[in-house]
């Protein structure tokens, strides 16, 4: 998630991670269908289907899975902030008076702060 900290704070961002967090459950399902098609293939499989089987577990297995990593990292950016990291935000804003407002505004949402914003922070700092 890519944060400007010059411009106003995303406020969809309980809802992005609603959305992420309903969309994760049913691609984990589907790789766990994989897995299942896959152990049924080994242990009672017939020869007559085997390669259409493998070739369908191994679909359910990779494209959800790869779908799960993208959507989990995306969920990654939403994490809310340890208190180590609120107390280094506390920091930045002392140092920069753009992050200080950026803060100010986020408040007013009536939000807390995610992950990707402390990093958007760090990386402004970093710049200074």
């Amino acid at each position: 998630m890519y944060i400007n900290i010059s411009q106003d704070p995303p406020t969809d961002v309980v809802e992005t991670k609603k959305k992420y967090l309903r969309i994760i459950p049913y691609l984990l399902a589907l790789v766990l269908c994989g897995i299942l098609l896959a152990v049924f293939q080994i242990f009672f499989g017939s020869s007559a289907h085997g390669d259409l089987v493998e070739n369908t577990a191994l679909v359910l297995f990779v494209a959800p899975g790869l779908a799960f990593f993208y959507f989990a990292e995306k969920l990654h950016d939403h994490k809310k902030l340890t208190p180590k990291q609120e107390k280094k935000v506390e920091e930045f804003c002392r140092q920069a008076p753009d992050i200080a407002a950026y803060c100010a505004k986020v408040a007013g949402l009536e939000r807390k702060l995610i992950k990707a914003e402390y990093d958007a922070f760090k990386a402004r700092i970093e710049d200074l």
